[in-house]
């Protein structure tokens, strides 16, 4: 996803002056414990609530960490989104699962085909763009009541041990407004000592229209 200018601390691999990871150390994005600070694989798999043939595009793909797991929970396509090229080259570089197909793009401006993904997700990474996202163009990219999941690091959490400064989170109340008018938020959660996730379904006008 796209980053602003934030001071962040470059220890845990973030660009000085960005809110993302750096392309260069991106071998992080791989650590296990991800799955202990962030979101679990049980977690990923409750929340994305796939039968097991939906497409889905991950908003922010990076290293492809979650990536990968979410190709093994679909035989659909699993997209993965990202603003940075050398992001994408890693990930090939390791290798990509056979239903894995990479996109670079901004979510500030989406340009992704009509009605063709079901489930839209981020992963730690929403707050990269200060939450400026292209939301009437990922509502069109959904099929029709397409679902989004939304996990990233809680303002209230009890330590900034890990993620982000807490000047440039957001809350989970905070991410439900932005999206109300395209979407309906279905629920909010906190997820472990540091996460939230908010879940919506895409609003479906009358005449089924995506909104423009």
């Amino acid at each position: 996803m796209s980053g602003h200018s934030h001071g962040h601390q470059d220890d845990q691999g973030f660009e000085p002056g960005e809110g993302r990871i750096a392309a260069g150390r991106a071998g992080r994005l791989l650590e296990p414990a991800r799955l202990v600070t962030q979101l679990s694989e049980a977690d990923l798999a409750r929340l994305l609530a796939v039968r097991g043939d939906e497409d889905i595009i991950e908003l922010g793909s990076g290293a492809g960490f979650y990536t990968d797991r979410m190709a093994a929970l679909t035989t659909g396509t699993v997209y993965g989104l990202d603003i940075q090229p050398e992001m994408h080259e890693f990930y090939r570089s390791r290798g990509l699962p056979a239903n894995v197909r990479l996109m670079t793009g901004d979510v500030r401006h989406l340009d992704l085909p009509p009605a063709s993904v079901d489930v839209a997700c981020s992963i730690s990474t929403w707050h990269e763009s200060d939450g400026v996202i292209d939301f009437a163009g990922l509502a069109r990219a959904l099929r029709s009541s397409g679902r989004l999941v939304v996990v990233d690091w809680r303002r209230d959490a009890d330590s900034d041990e890990h993620g982000p400064p807490m000047a440039i989170r957001l809350t989970k109340e905070e991410v439900a407004a932005v999206l109300a008018p395209c979407f309906l938020v279905t629920s909010t959660e906190n997820l472990g000592e540091n996460m939230f996730a908010v879940t919506a379904t895409r609003r479906d006008p009358p005449g089924g229209r995506a909104p423009a």
